[in-house]
Formats: structure tokens, sequence, C-alpha cells
């Protein structure tokens, strides 16, 4: 089994964006906001900043009270000195949040999470601006992330022959995730507590198969489920020769997977930060340059 470090796969990307800030020659100023005491979300926002700031970034990170972050988001949408902006979830954990993330004005979202991206994304509208096509749109971070690490390592070719089997369906990662994949060929199967799904062609449809039978038949299997009561992926569940990926903070595999699948990703957070970077510097160039 060949165990692939994200952080290797993302160098390439970092070097690109490092490039690019140079050309443009410019300070590119982010505004992160945590609101929060969730310690995964604060440790990725100190990794956040740190590799922003490296790469050249001029990141601001500010911790504040969730019930203060509405009115800080409204104000960093309207200074113009701020070009993207960075929300760490939770917040509310609930609807909230959702709210909190369509907040940002689409022109400073880093992550791509609000309405505007996720509509084109879902019709396929490669275009960040109508009738722009020098103007690309933006993809959610870290189902950008998990595709540019399965092209990095060349698993994402003849995607129209693969099924792929992803464990989460929230409206952040996992179901933009099978859209995405979906729309490039592949046979997605989506599951979440409320049951499975079927992506054909970024659309979902309802069908009936078990967790046993979409593994049996998968070449990629990615789980995101940050919750120890899931079960864990197990060897027997596994076809052979598959290609696995876990981008939860939680382990979602049983380590006995490993004499049995090709190629194990047990993580993508650096990528995610590299395809964040990439979001910000495609706003820069879009919207104020």
């Amino acid at each position: 089994m060949q165990k692939i470090d994200p952080a290797v796969v993302a160098e390439k990307y970092v070097a690109e964006i490092k490039a690019s800030i140079d050309r443009l020659g410019q300070s590119i100023h982010v505004i992160g906001f945590i609101a929060s005491d969730d310690k995964p979300s604060i440790a990725y926002a100190n990794a956040t900043r740190r590799t922003f700031t490296e790469t050249g970034f001029t990141y601001e990170l500010k911790q504040i009270q969730r019930l203060d972050l509405e009115a800080a988001i409204r104000k960093a949408n309207e200074d113009p000195g701020i070009h993207g902006i960075f929300i760490y979830f939770p917040v509310f954990s609930n609807q909230e949040d959702n709210y909190l993330r369509n907040l940002v004005h689409y022109t400073k979202d880093i992550e791509a999470g609000s309405l505007y991206w996720t509509r084109k994304m879902s019709a396929n509208d490669r275009s960040a601006i109508g009738g722009k096509t020098n103007k690309k749109a933006l993809l959610p971070c870290t189902p950008l992330a998990i595709i540019k690490v399965l092209d990095g390592i060349g698993e994402y070719e003849a995607l129209t022959d693969k099924t792929v089997t992803i464990f989460n369906r929230s409206e952040v990662i996992g179901r933009p995730l099978a859209v995405m994949m979906s729309n490039d060929g592949a046979d997605v199967f989506s599951f979440d507590e409320f049951g499975p799904l079927e992506f054909n062609a970024g659309e979902p449809r309802e069908v009936k198969i078990s967790r046993e039978e979409a593994l049996a038949r998968s070449d990629i299997v990615i789980t995101g489920v940050p919750d120890h009561s899931f079960e864990r992926v197990h060897r027997d569940e596994l076809k052979t020769e598959s290609v696995c990926i876990n981008f939860s903070s939680i382990p979602n595999y049983d380590d006995e997977i490993e004499d049995k699948v090709r190629i194990f990703v047990p993580r993508v957070g650096p990528m995610t930060v590299a395809m964040c970077m990439r979001n910000t510097i495609r706003l820069y160039e879009n919207f104020h340059q």
C-alpha cells in the first residue's frame, strides 16, 4: 500500500501561489474569524494563518464572540482593503452557521460555500461572472483539495469508468464533492445518517443500496464523518486495490485496510489550505485587482 502525504502534493500548488503573489505585486489581505473554542477549528485556524503568511499573504486572525460575528462579517464585506474572508466553523453548530456562511459576500468568499458559488457548481458553470470566460469560478476548498490530491497521484483520469462512495453529505464538503465527481463522469454513492443517494452528472436520485454493496463496488472511497460512533470502514468491506481517503479529524478506517487497498490518504488538511490560497488569488484577480 502507498500512503500519500498531502503536504507533498500541495508543494506544487504553494509554489504556483507564491509566484502569483510575486507577479501581482500587491498585498492581498485576508481576515479569518474564529468564534468558538472548538479545538480542531483552533488548530486549523492557526495552521491556516501560518501557511498563508509564509506564502506571502497578509493574514489577520481574529478571535471574537459568536454573537459579534454577524456584524464583523458585514464590516469586512464593506471594507475594500479586505480581499478575502475566512470563517472557522462550527460556530453555533446549527442552521445559524449556514446563515453566517451565506452572509459572506461572494467576491470575498474564500471557501466558496455561499449560494452564489454553490449554484454555479451545481450548474457546472465554470465562469465566475456570466460571459467572462477568462474569470474562472471558485470551487469549495476541501472537495477541490480531494480532487487535486487524486489528480496529483494520477487517480482522477478515466473517472467515467469508476465508482465512488462518499461518507459525508454536508452542504460544504460531501455534497459538493459528489456533484463535482459525478460531473466529471464518476458514478457516486453518497451516504449520510439519512441513507444513500446516487449522483450522476451532478444530479442526485434515490437509490436502494447498502453500505456493504456500495463499498464492494467502489474504486475510490472517501470518508469524512466527525463522529466516534461511525462504524469504521474495515478491510473486508473494500474492493481489492481501491483508493481510500479520510478527510475527517477522526480516523474512519480500520488499520487492517492497509494490506488490501492500493493507496491511502489519511488526511487532506495541507491541500485544503493550498486550495484556500488558490481561491484567494482567484478572488483577487476576478474582483479586486
